[in-house]
C-alpha cells in the first residue's frame, strides 16, 4: 500500500498508481471527508460536456434500418413478435 507524507502546508501528492486507477487528470477536484478516523478523498462528479456525449453520436445509425420505410417496418416486425 502506497506510503505518503502531508508537507509543511498541509499538502500532500497522490501516487502515480493511484491517480491512475482513479483515472485522476490535473485541476480535477476532489471531495475530501473525514469519516470514522479515515480521511476519504472522492472524486467530485461533474456535469458531462457535450464533447463527451457527443461520442455517442451515431452509434446506432443503421440499427434499425437505413430509411425511414425500414425503420417503421422494422419496428413494425418486431411488434407483431410480442406475444398478446
Amino acid at each position: 500500500m502506497p506510503e505518503i507524507r502531508m508537507r509543511r502546508k498541509h499538502q500532500i501528492t497522490l501516487p502515480v498508481s493511484v491517480v491512475r486507477a482513479a483515472n485522476l487528470h490535473p485541476d480535477d477536484r476532489l471531495i475530501v471527508t473525514h469519516v470514522n478516523g479515515n480521511i476519504i478523498l472522492t472524486p467530485k462528479k461533474t456535469q458531462p460536456q457535450a464533447s463527451d456525449v457527443m461520442e455517442f453520436a451515431g452509434i446506432g445509425r443503421g440499427l434499425w434500418g437505413n430509411t425511414p420505410e425500414a425503420v417503421t417496418e422494422t419496428v413494425r416486425d418486431i411488434r407483431n413478435e410480442w406475444e398478446r
